[in-house]
C-alpha cells in the first residue's frame, strides 16, 4: 500500500509502509463479515511443497510418538505464544491421549481442539480433525461449558456439527466459569458486541481487562492510538487486536468513552448495525433498499454514511485493509498511528509531531518488566513504520527530540521478535529517513 502523506504547502510525498506492519489477528471477524483474516506470517510460499512437507512431518510426529510420549501443555494461541506445525500437532495427539484416560477430562477436550483448529495457522486444513473432536465431546461431555463453547467456536468457523450457533453460545454464557483464559475471553467480548448487546459485552470487557490476560504492550500501542484522536472521535478497523484492546481500556480502565470503536466486518451484521446507528445518530442503508453491485460496495456505502455525518472526526486503523480504505486514500492523512479522513489538505505532520512529542506514551517501548506476546513484541516495531519519517524534520529542527525518538525507535525494533534480518530491513527504515 502506497500512502500519501499530505503536507501543507509541499506536494504528496509517497512511502511503501503496509506490506511491513504488523497484523496481530486471533479471533476471525471474517466468520460474521466476510473480510480476510491476516495470518501472522508467511511459512511457506510454495504451497504444494508446503502440503508434502505437511504430510511427510504429519507422519514423522505419528511415527516418533510410538517412541516417546510428549507431554501434554497448555496450548495457547499463536498470538499469545508462537509454535511450529509440529508443536500443535504433537500437542493434538498428547491431548487426545489425554481425553481417551478421562473421557470426563474438560480441559483435555478444551486443548485437544484447539490444537487441531491452530494445526490450520501453517496452511493446512484442520476442518475435518477439530469436527471429529466436537462429535467426540457431544458424546463425552455434553451440557458442558467447554462442550458449548467448542461448539460455538466450530459451528461459526464453519465445521460444527450443527448450525445453532447462537444456541451453544449462549448455553456457554450461562455457565462461564470463574477462570478462563485469552480464547475464551477474546471470543465472547466479540459474540457480544457483534450482538449488540452492550450490558454484557461492557461487563465482559471490565472482567476481561481485570484478568491481566490481555497484552499490556498491545493496551498501550491502543492507548497511544486513541490518545492520537480528537474528542469525539470515530475509530475504524477490521482487526480484533485493534478493536478488542480499546474496549477493554473504555471499559476496564473506563478512559476515551468519548471515542466510538467501531468494527467494520460487524457492520454486515443487522444488530450491530442497528446498535451503532442509534449510537451514532445516523441511520444505515440497507441491503434490501439499494442495487448494490456487491457486499464491498454495500459496506463502503455504511463507512460512507459515518464520513458524511462526522467528516474529520473520523480515523481508520493504519492495518485497515487496503481494500476498505482506497476509496478514501486521497482524503486520508496520517498523523502518526491513525489516517484521518479530512476533506481538505491540511498540515498533518504537525499533529503527527503534537502527537509524538504530546500525547504518546512510548517510554515503554524502552524495556518491559513482564513477559509480553510474541505478537506484542512485533507490534512495537510498528512505531518504527509510522513515525520514521519525523526524523529528517528532526534533525534538521530539534537534534534532542531526533536522540530521542530515535532511541525509542530503534528499540522497538530491537525488543521485538524476529530474526536479525526482519530486525535490519526496520532498522533501514530509519537510516533510510
Amino acid at each position: 500500500m502506497v500512502i500519501h502523506v499530505k503536507e501543507k504547502g509541499h506536494s504528496h510525498r509517497s512511502y511503501n509502509y503496509h506490506e511491513l506492519l504488523f497484523f496481530m489477528n486471533d479471533f476471525r471477524f471474517s466468520v460474521y463479515a466476510m473480510t480476510e483474516r491476516q495470518k501472522l506470517f508467511n511459512f511457506f510460499k510454495d504451497r504444494k511443497e508446503m502440503k508434502r512437507v505437511i504430510l511427510i512431518v504429519a507422519l514423522a510426529v505419528q511415527s516418533l510418538g510410538i517412541m516417546a510420549q510428549v507431554k501434554a501443555v497448555r496450548v495457547e494461541s499463536p498470538i499469545v505464544s508462537e509454535k511450529d506445525f509440529v508443536w500443535y500437532t504433537e500437542q493434538k495427539e498428547a491431548w487426545k491421549a489425554e481425553t481417551q484416560k478421562d473421557p470426563t477430562n474438560e480441559t483435555a477436550w478444551e486443548n485437544y481442539y484447539y490444537a487441531a483448529r491452530y494445526m490450520g495457522w501453517w496452511g493446512t486444513s484442520s476442518d475435518s480433525i477439530a469436527r471429529q473432536a466436537i462429535i467426540e465431546m457431544s458424546q463425552a461431555i455434553p451440557d458442558t461449558y467447554t462442550y458449548h463453547y467448542c461448539a460455538h467456536m466450530a459451528t461459526k468457523l464453519g465445521y460444527g456439527r450443527d448450525n445453532d450457533d447462537d444456541n451453544h453460545a449462549e448455553k456457554a454464557l450461562a455457565m462461564l466459569p470463574d477462570e478462563m483464559h485469552y480464547q475464551d475471553y477474546n471470543e465472547w467480548v466479540c459474540y457480544l458486541a457483534m450482538k449488540a448487546d452492550q450490558e454484557r459485552m461492557s461487563q465482559m470487557a471490565k472482567r476481561y481487562f481485570d484478568s491481566g490476560f490481555y497484552s499490556e504492550t498491545v493496551l498501550r500501542y491502543s492507548y497511544n492510538e486513541l490518545q492520537g484522536m480528537d474528542e469525539g472521535g470515530i475509530y475504524l478497523s477490521s482487526g480484533d487486536a485493534a478493536i478488542i484492546p480499546k474496549w477493554l481500556i473504555q471499559e476496564g480502565m473506563q478512559q476515551h468513552r468519548d471515542k466510538t470503536i467501531v468494527c467494520i466486518p460487524f457492520l454486515a451484521v443487522k444488530e450491530y448495525r442497528q446498535w451503532l446507528g442509534k449510537k451514532l445518530g445516523v441511520e444505515f442503508p440497507e441491503w434490501e433498499s439499494g442495487s448494490y453491485e456487491s457486499y464491498d460496495a454495500y459496506e463502503q456505502a455504511l463507512i460512507q454514511t459515518i464520513i458524511d455525518r462526522f467528516g474529520n472526526r473520523v480515523y481508520f486503523s493504519t492495518t485497515t485493509p487496503t481494500s476498505v480504505t482506497d476509496h478514501w486514500k486521497n482524503n486520508l492523512y496520517n498523523e502518526g498511528l491513525l489516517l484521518k479522513y479530512s476533506a481538505k489538505p491540511y498540515d498533518n505532520m504537525a499533529v503527527k509531531r503534537r502527537n509524538v512529542e504530546e500525547r504518546y506514551m512510548l517510554e515503554y517501548l524502552l524495556v518491559s518488566f513482564r513477559p509480553e506476546w510474541t505478537s506484542g513484541q512485533r507490534l512495537s516495531a510498528n512505531y518504527a513504520v509510522l513515525l520514521a519519517d519525523l526524523l529528517p524534520y528532526y534533525a534538521k529542527h530539534d537534534q534532542r527530540r531526533y536522540d530521542w525518538l530515535m532511541k525509542r525507535l530503534m528499540a522497538a525494533i530491537e525488543n521485538a521478535k524476529m530474526d536479525e534480518e526482519q530486525k535490519q530491513q526496520y532498522m533501514n527504515l530509519l537510516i533510510e529517513k
